[in-house]
């Protein structure tokens, strides 16, 4: 008898697991039975608009696991996409105040928060959440407080920010943005040196460049303008539309107009259109008016240009008295055409205007916008 209970026991044992294993597993299914069920009932309430009820089931359901965050983030991006930003914070506000959750899950939380702050209006809301992602070391929250700043136009908490967590700092269009925070608290403070700063990133900028050369020229230093406008030029060549003239102009008063010609024949493999009608105006001055239609004419057949075939017409109208009247009255229809077409683009998005923005209305880009390019451009 004694032998036999010894045999039973592994049996015993065996049974004992396997039960013990089976009632586990039926909690567990029970359990998440449970989960759904509250789940399920919370989202109808929701969706039927009784959100008080709706969100009481959903935080007794959030109380019991956390692994259904990303159901309610999920929620939350499908109300802010309908419009109803009232639900989407309400939901991530019932997110940040749970304590069980992870850093990680916080912060993807308390951005899109922000994010719903933002597209209700509630600004100061919003800047709260990402200042504290940004201390955090938080680089997602860069573009939304960047975006945030220039809606806000508090370009010296801009810079603030920047100059407190320089490490953070990487994409280009981040020391885009921040160059322009820069200009805009110089125009602002009327304190020019303060473009200065921006000048020393390490990435293409152009809008401090053009600024200091801007308020030089109107100073009269052309010395200045020469400087800050050639080092732009060289660097961003596609920018020379925006300045070609006044730069010109400082290189005859200080009677250096050879030196800004062979600057000309420097830009002349980069630069657009406009470099190359510039060069044959200099080909006008020392006399060589059929160097300068070939020049072009050769130009246009590899790069066709409206504003190109505007200044050929005048070239040949000066080249052949008797057919000028005629190519005058063909280059004013040419030069009406052109008039109609936006003089700047959106490199980013497309957005086109007659008028330079330096942030982009449609992308809120900045300094994506410049001279526009192709057939109808510079």
């Amino acid at each position: 008898m004694t032998e036999l209970l010894f045999l039973l026991l592994p049996v015993a044992a065996a049974y004992g697991y396997v039960m013990g294993k089976n009632s586990a597993k039926n909690q567990a299914l029970e359990l998440n039975r449970q989960i759904t069920s509250q789940y399920s009932k919370g989202l109808k309430f929701l969706l039927d608009r009784e959100e008080d009820q709706g969100l009481e089931h959903l935080i007794q359901l959030l109380e019991v696991s956390a692994d259904s965050v990303e159901h309610y983030l999920t929620l939350a991006t499908l109300f802010r996409k309908r419009g109803e930003l009232d639900r989407a914070i309400k939901i991530h506000e019932l997110l940040l105040n749970q304590p069980n959750l992870s850093a990680s899950v916080m912060a993807s939380c308390r951005l899109e928060l922000a994010k719903d702050y933002v597209l209700a209006g509630l600004l100061d809301s919003a800047e709260e959440h990402l200042v504290i992602l940004v201390k955090n070391h938080n680089v997602k929250a860069l573009d939304p407080i960047i975006n945030l700043y220039s809606q806000m136009r508090e370009w010296r908490k801009g810079i603030n920010m920047y100059e407190s967590h320089r490490e953070l700092f990487t994409k280009p269009q981040h020391f885009a943005a921040i160059a322009n925070f820069y200009c805009e608290a110089a125009i602002s403070d009327d304190t020019p040196k303060l473009m200065e700063l921006a000048c020393a990133f390490e990435h293409k900028i152009i809008r401090p460049y053009y600024e200091l050369g801007k308020d030089a020229f109107v100073k009269n230093d052309h010395v200045k303008a020469i400087y800050y406008w050639r080092k732009l030029v060289v660097n961003c060549t596609n920018t020379a539309p925006l300045y070609i003239k006044e730069l010109e102009q400082s290189y005859i008063e200080l009677n250096l107009k050879n030196q800004f010609d062979d600057l000309i024949e420097e830009l002349l493999p980069q630069g657009g259109v406009l470099i190359r009608i510039k060069h044959c105006q200099s080909l006008l001055e020392q006399g060589q008016l059929h160097q300068a239609i070939d020049f072009l004419t050769d130009s246009l057949k590899r790069e066709p240009s409206i504003r190109g075939f505007s200044f050929l017409l005048q070239l040949l109208g000066n080249n052949n008295n008797k057919i000028q009247a005629v190519l005058s009255e063909i280059d004013k229809l040419v030069k009406s055409y052109i008039a109609t077409k936006p003089e700047y683009q959106c490199q980013h998005c497309g957005f086109s205007s007659h008028t330079l923005y330096w942030l982009c209305p449609s992308c809120k880009h900045w300094e994506t916008i410049g001279p526009s390019k192709g057939l109808d451009g510079y």
